[in-house]
């Protein structure tokens, strides 16, 4: 069995959306060197208090696959849930898809998410237009189906961003 650690939510990552006040992170140390999405912003809690662990934002070529793999899985649950109606019940993925998508944006910028960067920063080249309202939106109303649809038109709208960015770093190399 795996030591377990107890991570305390940083700073950078204060954000009431996601964490509550003292919220704090239980995770098996063996988590820390596996790529696991279904805990939102571990490796930057991580890496915000200093312990060891992977840096996906690093090899992002690697991760950001990953990210839209997790997400389709989401994206099907939420179009059951959708389609069903239950409203409620899309707050929990909506709130991991929000997660999905936020660390897609950081990443693909090489850098752990931090929520004192505001996302019209310009250290995040790479991004969808008019984030910072259209995130706000689903944040605001995250049970929505039109939250729901926004939050996967901003996932292919980085995702065409992210692959002409590499596109261009990709050519310029050569």
């Amino acid at each position: 069995m795996s030591e377990q650690l107890i991570l305390s939510i940083p700073n950078e990552l204060n954000n009431p959306f996601f964490f509550s006040a003292n919220e704090r992170m239980t995770v098996e140390k063996s988590q820390l060197q596996n790529m696991v999405l279904n805990i939102p912003f571990l490796y930057e809690a991580a890496f915000y208090a200093n312990i060891e662990a992977l840096k996906p934002w690093q090899s992002h070529e690697n991760s950001i696959p990953l990210i839209k793999s997790e997400w389709d899985t989401e994206k099907n649950k939420l179009e059951q849930i959708f389609t069903k109606r239950n409203y409620k019940d899309a707050i929990v993925p909506m709130k991991k898809g929000i997660g999905l998508f936020l660390q897609f944006v950081y990443w693909a910028n090489g850098q752990p998410v931090h929520f004192g960067m505001p996302l019209s920063s310009k250290s995040l080249k790479v991004q969808p237009v008019n984030l910072e309202e259209r995130i706000g939106f689903i944040i605001q109303r995250p049970a929505l189906y039109h939250s729901f649809i926004q939050l996967n038109e901003l996932l292919i709208e980085m995702e065409k961003q992210y692959v002409k960015h590499m596109a261009i770093k990709k050519a310029s190399k050569q």
